[in-house]
């Protein structure tokens, strides 16, 4: 029940009043109902001393991105020397009145929402560059998703779970960690939620903050609910999208409020269904609104018309839109400061932005069956007694998250019996999992991509993968990965693999024309991991090249079989953001290999010929060495635009001179369709059979529109083919692409022109498509 002299207020005082006369109308109020409830009860009790001001609560509303007009709002008390002693928030108004609550300026909030990548957060997808190593090549390069579970394949929620959202209030409200009770914060704060299971408001005024304003956020339909002790917990706003009565309920005696919400479509605006259901959606937060405004003394609504709630790109726009709302009321507000703190002077707030690194007196963790304490531990390198800042603990739940053990990771730190406890809340992965895509180019033509990964399957800290590429250029390969340390830095694996890969031009033992090239190998391989985007392989591959030849042979050839054994160090860093048109990173590798040949095998139409060391034939069983690095580094220069450098380096000495293609590399085409393909612009993928070469090249990816990108493609080689080992070919390519980031994924269409020093067997301009996520 509000005291009698806010009842008086509320009832009674304009809200116009000058300040300095309001402050002294307010303290006659509270004079005159202690009075009259005196005459009521028999007792005279002044509800307050004359001499404590009045306080100020700022009510902040949902409203999506719209909501961050408030920021305007704020920079006009800000400049007007006016601080409220109380906010509450919904929705949105709980992110930036619960950041604000915590200290950050109005300044420092609006350059937070300028920094964040809202796409990004708005999904569960986490930066390329923050998965390990093992799942690079796979992360979010399908269509479907699917655990496999030991009953059913079961069908993924379409909801978005807030690992990013959530992450990113974590880190923001760090400050805060350890603070149970919101109104301890260097400005107190409540916000509200709506439990789904019984349909009340809930006011949130303890707990960790992050969770707090995240439930309050949980937009229905887009997020998943968050549980708090016995309620599931969704967007307040569906309820009461301002919280004006809350706010004068912690104290405040004036309350000036940021309204951004819902506003009632007319006739002409319920014409269409969207709006119909926007209105019906709304219409109960939208009356509940009236009541609401009856409780504030300034209400502040900026125009928003055309701005969408859903869209964050127009950060600056929809600020300044709060700013210029607010600005008729900046020198009512200095007034207003002014005669309230004459009464009682404003006093600093506490500055606990200022607190970094926090000592952690235990670890729980919760929500694992698959994955013991003991592997999440061990990923996360933290024990107690040890200091962390936000920075650290970032990184670590990035890295825990990035293994793809868990649909959700995130962290608690919550204040217990006076100590600080850091909670690890998990929700697994199901450890099997399938994956499945499409895809098509002119090289490798249609087939379909299938991919099945098990975790902890055959022993644990294991990871067995099986990926195929369906269609008439196969490419299979099994692997087995075991991690044989508690941080999974060191591992030993197996793979193997097929493929069949087609060269359209190659000149072989006096012939030319397109060959099939069907390999097949098994690699053994030693591997450190290097945090999340380095990886350093020494191996040993036992590998069957065979070449079959798509023409009909003078010399009756029919299969030129190598069977070699290699042994080969390599090195590989990707850092890339993302899979596909990646804004920053670099993408890079060296390799260095020593192979002998074991045997070699002519087929012809009538024999079939084995040769050995002991009968070398036209073979030499000499070892060969070979030397490739490749890096590729993107850069982003404007909003839009990115470069890219790129350089390439192919040295081998093979001392098979007679037949040498078990250790040739292949330049030509814009991707790689196979472990010794060079990708040179211009050319088809796999046109030219080299030995030596160097490049380097330039590529310009403009977005033009919203997942639509035009690149400009350049490259300039130098190259030793094999067929002339006489001197060096002049290559240089551009080609110019259009793509598309569809659902079934990347939709690529592309002309090139192709320059060369020596004579070609295709035309110089070429075209080329490709749609789907590939093998």
């Amino acid at each position: 029940m509000l005291p009698l002299y806010r009842f008086l207020i509320s009832q009674v005082m304009p809200y116009d009043l000058n300040p300095c006369l309001r402050t002294v109308f307010i303290n006659f109020l509270k004079i005159t109902g202690s009075i009259l409830l005196f005459f009521l009860t028999g007792t005279l009790t002044f509800a307050q001393p004359v001499n404590i001001r009045p306080k100020i609560g700022l009510a902040l509303s949902g409203g999506g991105a719209k909501g961050m007009a408030h920021v305007g709002v704020l920079k006009v008390m800000e400049e007007a020397g006016l601080r409220p002693d109380y906010i509450s928030g919904v929705s949105m108004g709980s992110i930036i009145g619960g950041m604000y609550a915590i200290g950050y300026s109005a300044d420092s909030i609006h350059k937070i929402l300028n920094s964040m990548n809202w796409d990004l957060s708005f999904t569960s997808i986490i930066p390329e560059n923050k998965v390990i190593f093992p799942e690079k090549e796979h992360y979010n390069n399908s269509i479907i998703s699917l655990p496999i579970s030991s009953k059913r394949v079961k069908l993924p929620s379409g909801l978005i779970n807030g690992q990013q959202i959530e992450n990113m209030l974590s880190y923001y409200a760090w400050p805060a960690a350890g603070i149970n009770d919101f109104s301890k914060l260097p400005i107190p704060f409540m916000c509200l939620a709506a439990d789904l299971l019984t349909g009340s408001l809930v006011e949130l005024h303890s707990g960790y903050l992050p969770d707090a304003i995240r439930a309050s956020s949980a937009v229905p339909t887009i997020f998943t609910p968050i549980r708090i002790d016995s309620a599931l917990l969704i967007d307040g706003g569906i309820l009461r999208n301002y919280a004006a009565k809350e706010v004068r309920d912690m104290g405040a005696d004036i309350v000036i409020g940021s309204y951004t919400g819902h506003q009632a479509y007319s006739e002409d605006q319920l014409q269409s269904v969207p709006g119909i259901v926007r209105q019906i959606a709304f219409i109960r937060s939208f009356e509940d609104f009236q009541g609401q405004k009856k409780l504030t003394d300034i209400l502040i609504e900026p125009d928003l018309t055309g701005y969408p709630r859903t869209v964050f790109s127009n950060v600056d726009s929809i600020v300044e839109s709060g700013y210029k709302a607010a600005l008729p009321y900046k020198n009512y507000f200095k007034r207003l400061a002014d005669s309230l703190y004459n009464i009682e002077p404003l006093q600093p707030i506490e500055k606990i932005l200022e607190r970094h690194a926090l000592c952690i007196d235990k670890i729980e963790i919760t929500g694992n069956k698959i994955y013991s304490d003991y592997q999440i531990l061990g990923v996360l390198d933290i024990s107690p007694g040890e200091e962390i800042d936000k920075n650290f603990i970032t990184d670590k739940i990035d890295l825990l998250y990035g293994k793809t053990w868990f649909e959700k990771v995130k962290y608690r730190i919550m204040s217990r019996n006076d100590s600080l406890i850091l909670s690890i809340e998990c929700l697994e992965e199901s450890n099997s999992m399938l994956y499945g895509g499409i895809y098509y180019d002119r090289y490798i033509r249609t087939g379909l991509v299938f991919r099945m990964t098990f975790k902890d399957l055959i022993t644990s800290k294991s990871l067995l993968d099986f990926d195929t590429f369906i269609g008439q250029y196969y490419r299979l390969r099994l692997s087995l990965l075991k991690f044989i340390d508690r941080n999974q830095k060191f591992g030993i694996s197996t793979v193997l693999y097929a493929d069949n890969t087609h060269l359209p031009m190659l000149n072989f033992r006096n012939e030319t024309g397109s060959i099939y090239d069907r390999t097949f190998y098994s690699r053994f391989s030693i591997s450190k991991y290097l945090g999340l985007n380095h990886l350093m392989n020494a191996s040993v591959i036992v590998e069957n090249n065979t070449f079959v030849p798509e023409f009909v042979s003078r010399n009756h050839l029919k299969k030129l079989t190598y069977n070699f054994l290699t042994a080969r160090y390599d090195y590989q860093v990707n850092t890339l953001d993302k899979k596909n048109f990646p804004d920053r990173g670099t993408l890079s590798y060296i390799s260095a290999g020593i192979s002998k040949l074991l045997s070699g095998v002519i087929r012809t139409d009538y024999a079939k010929d084995t040769y050995r060391k002991a009968d070398p034939g036209e073979f030499s069983f000499g070892r060969s060495y070979s030397f490739t690095g490749g890096v590729r580094s993107y850069f982003s220069v404007s909003k839009d635009l990115t470069i890219s450098l790129k350089a390439n380096l192919l040295y081998t000495i093979d001392a098979d001179s007679t037949t040498s293609l078990y250790n040739t590399y292949y330049l030509g085409g814009v991707d790689v369709p196979a472990g010794k393909s060079i990708p040179l612009a211009g050319f088809h993928s796999n046109e030219i059979a080299v030995d030596k070469c160097a490049g380097i090249g330039a590529d310009f990816d403009l977005e033009v529109m919203k997942n639509v990108h035009l690149t400009l493609m350049t490259d300039f080689f130098a190259a030793n083919e094999i067929h002339d080992n006489e001197k060096f070919s002049l290559l240089a390519g551009y080609g110019l692409e259009a793509a598309y980031i569809s659902m079934i994924g990347p939709v690529r269409i592309g002309f090139m022109h192709g320059l060369s020093s020596n004579e070609r067997y295709y035309n110089a301009v070429k075209g080329y498509i490709s749609i789907g996520y590939k093998f």
